[in-house]
């Protein structure tokens, strides 16, 4: 197993074998500049592309090279290719194609590449599978179809030889959006929103990748360069979204990319109102419908999501992954005080890259009213020593009516147990050789507090940065119980598994949390590093509350609540809950701290893919009498990651 989370290393190598008889050049940055190929511009899928003229689209693309420069027209060049309208300018992502139910659509594509170009997409949606368009270099190929149901949909092409959801090369940009709106029905505003991907490789490396044995250990080596883009762009150029308080907003996401997205709001809730694989779109009746905070995109797949901005100021949605939006996806390089200092500025972005849409909510920002006795907190960070020679960060929670509790060491994973209801002022002390930041992920307060350096919240009014020595204070007053995390917001490889994370657990007014029948499992990595392709057993094995191989007692015969919360950098993870004869069964109650649907609030077999981000809330039924059970955690493969051992007692 590999540092790199990224599944682009293995997609490349299935685009090798399948092209290693074409001699082709593989994508570059700007230098050497072909001036003759056009520019790529962004999309923002907001205009619909061809001519609709008595319920039939008449649509006409292209594809070709040209230079895409997702961070700004000063910024680095990648070639690429690309769709556009015939006389308009290549686009990433492609032209976005937008009906409503019942339309006829004729297209035609016509291949300005020097290769093969396989169409994927075009076709309607009521049938079960999705035909492909092949076009020969330099010609043309015009289909028709009808649109088929309304929903989320996209359209892609490739020519390398491989599936779409594949595809890390050159024509990773060769993706679009395909919407179909309800007929007969006003449209409801929204905006749509592509992901996709590029990989650096040059064409010396490109014929050593053909050639090799092993092009995994040239990776390895090489170390390849990779990015995300959100409608062609990337942060901190994509683009700046802003919505009056109180507004109904409704977006589409699509991952046309090789890699899964646990995509997280900051801030607030949305529900999630479809999920689609491109061909097919599933929308949520209320008894089916999620409220969540993230929510896991798989390749090729889409999500229609809604959402109310209900507090005024600054607000990301992104992807958790870590490698996904860390400093190293920027194209254009940072100095080592950029990322040392891990700056964030607006304008600078140092600190983040990639997918990532800023969003302001603009409108009156309430008084603060006046809080009579908050219950108050410290979270002091610190340096922490676990039983090795590794250095480890921890926190200790201090109530400040309890001084005896300074004397604590800090520990990895320190819950916080609130109320719901119940103002809480928590004052996080910075006692780190380094500056730090931290986000309440999944809560909903101001967005002053929300924890994003230089970011968060309105005007001149933003979060600062917590140097060494110094503090932070958070007010806020939980809405609602439920399962939530706290994190270093640096977004790198190095705070999170050094141990700069925990739990919130906030519970109903007059209730206790009781660990003798409530556990909170939390799934981190513990180590830094800063290499991705170092080996992560050795540098970062996947623990349980700190430890790789936990043993727990459980109460016989009682009901038990368990609340899953993966907080590792970048793994999606696979958790199971097992007797010596094979799953047990378990009953979902809430994801990320919402309550889930009636409908899926029935027994299942105990087992959940966690993406980082999210949390989960099941009820366990102890048997009664003495037994054995194991919670395993695994990556979505079936490698085994960690497991506890669970006596019931």
């Amino acid at each position: 197993m590999l540092r790199l989370r990224s599944t682009v290393i293995f997609t490349i190598i299935l685009a090798v074998a399948s092209i290693a008889a074409r001699a082709a050049d593989g994508p570059q940055m700007s230098a050497p500049h072909d001036a003759t190929l056009p520019p790529v511009v962004s999309n923002d899928n907001q205009r619909t592309s061809g001519t609709l003229t008595n319920g039939v689209l008449t649509l006409n693309l292209r594809a070709a090279r040209g230079w895409m420069r997702p961070e700004g027209e000063d910024g680095p060049a990648l070639r690429v290719q690309a769709f556009g309208e015939d006389g308009a300018p290549l686009m990433s992502p492609a032209p976005l194609i937008r009906v409503p139910e019942g339309t006829e659509i004729a297209a035609t594509v016509r291949n300005d590449l020097d290769m093969p170009l396989h169409v994927s997409g075009l076709c309607d949606r009521a049938k079960p599978r999705c035909g492909v368009l092949d076009v020969p270099p330099g010609e043309s190929r015009s289909i028709r179809f009808p649109s088929g149901p309304a929903g989320t949909y996209h359209y892609a092409a490739t020519t390398i030889g491989v599936a779409v959801p594949l595809r890390a090369w050159e024509d990773t940009q060769l993706s679009g959006a395909f919407i179909v709106d309800p007929a007969g029905a006003s449209r409801e505003p929204d905006r749509v929103f592509v992901i996709t991907e590029w990989t650096a490789i040059t064409d010396e490396q490109y014929g050593q990748l053909v050639a090799a044995l092993d092009p995994g250990d040239l990776f390895l080596t090489w170390k390849p360069q990779f990015a995300f883009f959100i409608n062609g762009r990337s942060w901190p150029h994509t683009e700046r979204l802003s919505y009056p308080l109180g507004a109904h907003v409704r977006w589409r996401v699509i991952n046309l990319t090789t890699q899964i997205h646990p995509m997280h709001l900051h801030g607030f809730y949305f529900d999630v109102d479809s999920l689609g694989d491109g061909v097919h779109d599933r929308s949520f009746d209320a008894d089916h419908r999620r409220k969540v905070v993230t929510q896991l995109l798989k390749p090729g797949t889409t999500m229609a999501m809604t959402w109310t901005p209900e507090r005024v100021g600054n607000w990301l949605f992104h992807c958790h992954v870590m490698s996904h939006v860390a400093p190293e996806r920027r194209l254009t390089p940072s100095t080592d005080g950029e990322v040392n200092a891990h700056a964030h500025h607006v304008d600078q972005g140092s600190g983040m890259a990639g997918m990532i849409l800023g969003v302001t909510v603009t409108g009156p920002t309430p008084a603060a009213e006046p809080t009579s006795s908050p219950r108050r907190l410290s979270l002091v960070m610190g340096a922490a020593q676990r039983g090795s020679a590794t250095p480890s960060y921890g926190t200790t929670l201090i109530e400040d009516r309890d001084a005896t509790e300074t004397h604590r060491p800090p520990s990895q994973g320190t819950p916080i147990v609130l109320r719901r209801g119940e103002p809480v002022e928590i004052t996080v002390v910075n006692r780190l050789p380094e500056a730090t930041s931290v986000h309440w992920h999944g809560l909903e307060l101001e967005s002053f507090y929300d924890g994003v350096h230089g970011w968060s919240g309105a005007g001149a009014r933003v979060t600062p940065m917590i140097g060494p020595g110094e503090s932070f204070t958070v007010r806020l007053t939980p809405p609602r119980a439920g399962t939530f995390i706290y994190h270093t917001h640096l977004h790198d490889h190095h705070q999170l598994p050094m141990g700069l994370y925990g739990p919130i657990i906030v519970v109903e007014p007059g209730s206790d949390y009781d660990p003798a029948t409530d556990h909170v499992i939390v799934i981190g990595r513990r180590g830094a590093t800063s290499n991705l392709f170092a080996p992560l057993d050795v540098e970062a094995p996947v623990v349980m509350n700190g430890e790789r191989s936990p043993r727990l007692v459980w109460k016989a015969g009682a009901t038990h609540r368990v609340r899953l919360v993966n907080i590792t950098s970048d793994d999606i993870l696979n958790v199971g809950l097992q007797a010596p004869d094979g799953p047990v069964t378990w009953t979902p109650i809430a994801k990320d701290g919402a309550s889930v649907p009636t409908a899926d609030a029935r027994p299942a077999p105990a087992q959940q893919i966690v993406g980082v981000g999210e949390t989960y809330d099941f009820e366990f039924a102890a048997p009664p009498g003495r037994g054995h059970l194991w919670l395993d955690v695994r990556l979505p493969g079936g490698k085994w990651e960690a497991q506890g051992e669970i006596f019931i007692r």
